[in-house]
């Protein structure tokens, strides 16, 4: 899973002038001079029994309740400054005032994360999420860290949240996704990614593991179809080549199936991943056996018991005797696997 960053928009609270109710002006002495916002909290909440209409006085009692981190009652009262808030200049005052609440807890968290302290940046994100729940990247990041807490549960609700307050974040769905899977509801994981590529079909890594998908829901031509796509961009992909492979093979494409499993085997050799190297020549074995090319089969075998003796591989090297009716080596081979069996 991935944060969703967000640069810090440094938004300086836009001081109003000196008009007003008596309570109004009252509450922004304690508020601007004093910092004594629980006083502060008190006169806002009388200037708007004066003034119920005063999207200033219900700007400010936000401000002083966001200030007492008191976030949750800070949010209801930005929305009705908002609401009433008489023209757009003014509504972007209300906004940019609340988003720096947000800024700040959101932040916070990022760096908190960085170093690996998940609790306190777990507290860090709610708190940005309570106080600006509309802004999906909050839900994500919350998301995120209770998938490194390993609290899937509450990873799925937060980035459930963020899918409902913004339909088009792929984030959200990405991580719906990434988590649906861990979860096993490979359903609902498979109608994520498809929102997520749905959203940016140049999303490789989206795509890719759409196609994950796919091929364990046994739709082959629909997970070579995602796979191929992906592989236009990342053409030095060991994995990827596998997994082409596999769908080919899946499909009885097994001319493709071999050419998969051979680049997967190559890259895999580069790459120094032999447990992927170990994989791809024995899958790319299974292919020629299917082809009926026998000694494409052995071949492959035999430079894979440079890697690994096993029983597997000797019984399939016997397999692939046995067909070209060698059937000396074939026997040799199987007593081989019998000796490693400890039969």
């Amino acid at each position: 899973m991935r944060f969703v960053k967000y640069a810090l928009v440094v938004t300086l609270l836009v001081i109003m002038g000196c008009g007003g109710s008596t309570a109004l002006r009252s509450g922004k002495v304690y508020y601007e001079k004093n910092k004594d916002y629980p006083k502060a909290e008190e006169w806002f909440k009388k200037a708007i029994v004066e003034e119920p209409d005063s999207w200033e006085a219900y700007l400010y009692l936000a401000l002083s309740q966001a200030q007492q981190q008191k976030y949750a009652e800070a949010e209801e009262n930005f929305v009705t400054a908002i609401e009433l808030a008489p023209d757009e200049e003014k509504k972007d005052v209300v906004y940019s005032n609340q988003h720096t609440f947000f800024v700040k807890h959101y932040n916070k968290g990022i760096t908190l994360n960085s170093v690996a302290d998940y609790d306190e940046a777990l507290a860090e994100f709610k708190k940005a999420v309570q106080v600006e729940p509309g802004f999906s990247k909050g839900h994500v990041n919350l998301g995120v860290t209770y998938s490194l807490l390993e609290d899937e549960d509450m990873a799925l609700e937060a980035f459930k949240a963020a899918v409902e307050v913004d339909p088009e974040e792929p984030e959200g769905w990405r991580n719906l996704g990434i988590t649906y899977r861990n979860l096993q509801d490979y359903d609902k994981a498979m109608d994520a990614y498809e929102h997520v590529v749905a959203l940016d079909p140049e999303d490789t890594d989206a795509m890719e593991s759409l196609g994950e998908m796919y091929l364990m829901d046994e739709d082959y031509a629909k997970a070579l179809e995602s796979f191929l796509k992906v592989a236009e961009v990342k053409k030095d992909d060991a994995w990827l080549q596998f997994q082409i492979g596999s769908a080919n093979f899946s499909l009885e494409q097994f001319e493709d199936a071999a050419v998969g499993y051979l680049k997967a085997a190559a890259l895999a050799t580069t790459a120094g991943d032999t447990d992927l190297y170990r994989n791809s020549m024995f899958n790319l074995s299974s292919a020629y056996l299917r082809l009926e090319q026998y000694e494409g089969a052995v071949s492959a075998l035999q430079q894979l018991l440079s890697v690994e003796d096993t029983v597997e591989v000797h019984e399939r090297l016997g397999q692939a005797y046995a067909k070209q009716g060698m059937t000396d080596k074939a026997l040799e081979e199987y007593g081989k696997a019998e000796e490693l069996r400890g039969e």
